[in-house]
């Protein structure tokens, strides 16, 4: 038995914002410390292929996934593999610009397998899902902050004087 899960959102900025977030795996823990305890590179340059970063997770069981980079188009992609605690997985995150290239589809699709997955599979995979879903609602966030940050001042507006 494996459980496969799919999710999709939108943000409201490039796909540099998005991956400029999502690339700085030691805020991960930062956005939900109820389920994620430390995230920290263990080998190789950080975003290149074969290197490796460990996850320590607190929820929806405790656990520690050790993802390696398997491809990598940055700002648009990221494949990852992912052992641990008995359980295999893939990853692959999307990040592409829509057609008015002032948003970007966050897509995940997530593969999971191993002796944890076939006792408790059922029990699992919401609290997975539900994690996906609140990681990629901080990404947005803090990367349409990012984007607000970028924009230029609006330029005074002069009132004509009062007769």
């Amino acid at each position: 038995m494996s459980i496969r899960i799919e999710y999709a959102s939108i943000a409201q900025c490039r796909p540099e914002h998005v991956w400029q977030v999502f690339a700085q795996i030691e805020l991960w823990p930062r956005w939900n410390p109820a389920a994620m305890r430390e995230v920290r590179w263990v080998s190789g340059e950080p975003w290149t292929t074969g290197a490796r970063f460990s996850i320590e997770m607190l929820k929806p069981v405790p656990f520690t996934l050790t993802p390696e980079v398997l491809a990598i188009e940055p700002p648009g992609f990221v494949h990852l593999l992912s052992e641990g605690s008995g359980v295999s997985g893939e990853q692959s995150y999307f990040f592409r610009a829509m057609p008015d290239a002032q948003a970007t589809e966050l897509r995940t699709v997530q593969e999971f397998s191993g002796g944890p997955i076939e006792l408790f599979g059922s029990f699992i995979q919401p609290g997975i899902e539900a994690g996906i879903r609140h990681l990629f609602t901080r990404v947005i966030e803090e990367a349409e902050a990012l984007a607000r940050a970028e924009l230029p001042a609006p330029l005074p507006v002069e009132l004509p004087p009062a007769e």
